[in-house]
């Protein structure tokens, strides 16, 4: 019975959205032939308007006659029963109030454009007198931020039709549960009602056991409806309890949302970190009882200092007579002095000799030659790497083109497949 009842829902399923593309499709028709029409009108008469508005706007009075031939123009192709080569429709378009919305437009559009152009003079001038002149050149890559901008602006289209699509799916299926239970709350109160009829019928004939009389109708009925106000009022109770049981998991989301005060953090752990504060708070006097002693013990050792100082001048005293000493070592000097002439003259040979080597040794001597050619090898080096990651770069920007034209080639594909769902649908 089941599976009867699932075969006969979908080909319903199936009528209603095909009911519902084909409603679709028809609004969009009138919507394009409507638009057609005011868009020829729109063009016929946008030179007329446009010309009174640029009179307007600068205080000369405007050309009414080409607004009035642009007319007499529309009024003789209404009258041949076609505007802009293009087939009226059968739907009556109250042109007259979209050529007087057309005109405020352009007029407010050309307002706008000149309180936009003197804007634009002020900032100018503005940034002259400042010396930012760089804020009135382009910008650099401003093509890149306008691909950037297509496409998150790509991006956000299909989330809002994925939205959309998610939107008539849950209003599809909010629309089947409707429809259950409104079969099902059918279903119980023919059930009840039956049920009340059967205990009517069966109520009807009898009688009381105590006094042998029969039950009247009006006991019957009294019973009946107070049974059925007793249902009501169960059915309420339980919808009473079930809005309760809701409010109560939402009130202890709240506690818990309470509990926590962010991602990982709860109110337990603020309570543990006041404990460890006032821990804190009691180790931190300790430590000023422990300076109090320490500065203490610095006066102390300040008169340490003052004894120290006492014990520096018998160390001058000390150093008088190391001065004695200075003179044995001066005297010895000058002796070293005389040694450094012939030390002097040994050095000489050796400088000539390290010249007669360089002389053979010929280039390797010159540093800016090797420093030249390690310049030149780092520069190889720094080349490849290039190299290397140019080549990735290339192999990213491939894959990357490979990636787009595939989801291009899908969207092309799943664009295609409901409007040919929506042709079977139709012919069938």
């Amino acid at each position: 019975m089941a599976g009867a009842k699932e075969k006969k829902a979908k080909p319903a399923k199936d009528e209603k959205k095909a009911q519902v593309n084909e409603e679709k499709k028809a609004k969009a028709d009138e919507e394009k032939k409507t638009e057609s029409e005011v868009e020829a009108e729109d063009k016929d008469k946008a030179k007329s308007s446009g010309a009174d508005d640029e009179s307007s706007s600068s205080g000369s009075s405007g050309p009414d006659s080409e607004s009035s031939e642009s007319a007499q123009k529309v009024e003789a192709e209404e009258e041949a029963g076609q505007i802009g080569n293009v087939n009226t429709s059968s739907i009556h378009v109250d042109r007259e109030e979209y050529l007087a919305a057309h005109r405020e437009l352009t007029l407010e559009r050309n307002q706008q454009q000149v309180l936009n152009n003197i804007l634009h003079r002020r900032l100018a001038e503005y940034y002259k007198k400042r010396k930012c002149e760089h804020v009135l050149k382009p910008l650099e890559g401003a093509v890149d931020m306008e691909e950037k901008y297509q496409q998150k602006l790509f991006a956000y289209q299909e989330l809002q039709e994925k939205a959309e699509r998610e939107i008539a799916d849950i209003k599809l299926k909010v629309s089947e549960v409707e429809e259950k239970f409104q079969e099902r709350l059918q279903h119980a109160n023919t059930k009840f009602d039956g049920l009340q009829q059967l205990e009517r019928s069966t109520g009807s004939g009898l009688i009381y056991s105590r006094k042998g009389k029969p039950i009247a109708d009006k006991t019957v009925e009294r019973f009946l409806t107070l049974q059925r106000r007793k249902s009501e009022q169960s059915s309420a109770l339980c919808l009473r309890y079930i809005r309760a049981r809701n409010a109560v998991a939402e009130l202890e989301a709240v506690v818990k949302n309470l509990e926590t005060l962010g991602p990982g953090l709860y109110v337990y752990q603020y309570e543990q970190l006041n404990i460890d504060n006032q821990n804190y708070n009691t180790k931190i006097e300790e430590r000023e009882d422990e300076l109090i002693k320490n500065r203490a013990k610095c006066t102390e050792h300040n008169q340490i200092l003052a004894h120290i100082r006492e014990k520096m001048h018998h160390t001058d005293e000390v150093i008088d007579f190391a001065e004695c000493d200075l003179g044995d070592a001066e005297m010895e000097f000058y002796r070293a002095r005389e040694d450094l002439g012939m030390i002097k003259s040994h050095r000489n040979k050796l400088r000539w000799s390290l010249e007669e080597e360089r002389l053979k040794a010929g280039l390797l001597t010159r540093k800016d030659l090797l420093r030249d050619f390690q310049a030149s090898m780092d520069e190889v080096v720094q080349l490849g790497l290039k190299k290397k990651n140019l080549e990735s770069q290339v192999m990213k920007a491939s894959e990357e083109l490979r990636n787009a034209r595939k989801s291009v080639q899908f969207q092309v594909i799943r664009h295609h497949a409901p409007r040919e769902d929506g042709d079977d649908v139709s012919h069938a």
